[in-house]
């Protein structure tokens, strides 16, 4: 299990939830999710451009991360360091603030439907990332960039040979501002485990039919584990569930009412 979450109450005034997808190892998973949330913390109170402070924090966070995963990458047979991708939601007041790095994903749902999504970042799910590549001059091989890892944005990712990240790799991520109305009902962050077995409205209508029941994010966002579940491995998925303006359940009839309408129906 490579997938990890962070959730934090207070950075700099926000509520920080962050689900992170790890690959060839662990370590960059849980270094990122150690340091983003301080780091973020840290950029967000130096400025009031949400945009700009979560773009250094990540740049920072990948600074931090690149001694020891240079370290690790030495010691692997294959001579790269593990790497991770991450997907952050900042939740302050009316207002969140969605920091996006590879493919894992964040949905908003509006009245029960898909309003906001952010982009992913791999070669075989983003045409802009793809183009990039190219123009760089960095090889798509099968979906692998330079041969080696299946996204185009991610921590880590450290060659031992050169000590730099893997050709074509980068760590500044898509930022997305959504304010929050009273029609927004939940967001899901979830990691390509989650992405690759169902579709995102089948994730926001099984969330959403679980909140309503029970008024539990915890309990939805294990719904839609179990969703994805039934049609792929999703041995590797994490999920968290931010529920802002759910609506109640619809009233349950009277059993005496029900009963009299279904004979009444038969008479």
């Amino acid at each position: 299990m490579e997938d990890a979450i962070a959730i934090q109450e207070n950075v700099a005034g926000h509520t920080c939830l962050a689900v992170f997808d790890g690959h060839g190892g662990d370590t960059a998973a849980r270094l990122a999710q150690t340091h983003l949330p301080k780091l973020l913390g840290q950029h967000l109170q130096k400025t009031t451009n949400k945009e700009q402070a979560a773009i250094d924090a990540f740049h920072a966070v990948e600074e931090l991360m690149h001694q020891e995963l240079a370290g690790e990458a030495s010691m692997l047979p294959s001579g790269t360091s593990s790497g991770t991708v991450a997907c952050v939601a900042l939740f302050q007041d009316k207002e969140v603030t969605l920091v996006n790095l590879g493919d894992c994903r964040a949905v908003v749902c509006e009245s029960s439907k898909l309003a906001t999504k952010t982009k992913d970042r791999s070669p075989e799910k983003n045409e802009q990332e793809k183009q990039r590549l190219k123009d760089s001059g960095v090889s798509v091989e099968f979906g692998y960039v330079d041969g080696k890892v299946q996204v185009s944005r991610a921590f880590g990712d450290i060659t031992g040979k050169t000590g730099d990240k893997i050709r074509g790799l980068m760590c500044t991520p898509e930022v997305t501002i959504i304010n929050v109305k009273e029609t927004t009902e939940f967001l899901i962050l979830a990691t390509d485990g989650i992405w690759d077995g169902i579709q995102d409205q089948t994730a926001i209508t099984t969330a959403r039919k679980v909140l309503r029941e029970t008024r539990s994010p915890e309990a939805a966002a294990k719904a839609v584990v179990e969703a994805a579940g039934k049609v792929t491995k999703a041995d590797n998925a994490a999920v968290i569930v931010l529920a802002l303006n759910v609506p109640e359940p619809p009233p349950k009839r009277d059993a005496a009412q029900s009963r009299f309408q279904r004979s009444s129906k038969t008479e």
